[in-house]
């Protein structure tokens, strides 16, 4: 069959036909319900692992889930919480190496150093007058 009477034979997009969508909500909960029971199990703690690596999904596809479904957003957002409650607890219980852990949250989930600035500002003039340092016109 040459190329020509191949596409013959294809159906074309229109508003009579329209291919079933591949996610459907129900199928992305289920998808989200399955990635959270994964990052429960202590040994895993990277969600992109399970995406990519474990089922061969594409890495756009949580943003492209997250934003066709509220519900499957709110899935994610649970499971970078449990990311980011693992990274901590087991950098604290030295499972895992703790700079690393820190580079992870500090990159991934907004942690900061704490770092405090003092403004002091204690300035103390004796035997000057306010109007010799500031010109009233």
């Amino acid at each position: 069959m040459d190329k020509k009477s191949n596409l013959k034979n294809q159906k074309k997009f229109s508003t009579d036909y329209q291919p079933t969508e591949k996610w459907t909500e129900e199928r992305a909960l289920s998808f989200g319900n399955d990635l959270i029971a994964w990052l429960r199990i202590d040994e895993n703690i990277f969600f992109e692992y399970y995406l990519i690596v474990e089922n061969d999904y594409y890495p756009e596809l949580i943003t492209y889930l997250s934003d066709k479904f509220q519900s499957f957003f709110k899935l994610i957002e649970k499971a970078k919480k449990i990311q980011e409650i693992k990274l901590a607890k087991n950098a604290v219980e030295k499972k895992t190496d703790a700079n690393m852990s820190k580079f992870v949250l500090v990159n991934n989930h907004n942690w900061r150093d704490k770092s405090e600035v003092e403004n002091k500002s204690d300035i103390t003039l004796t035997g000057i007058n306010l109007k010799d340092l500031v010109k009233f016109d």
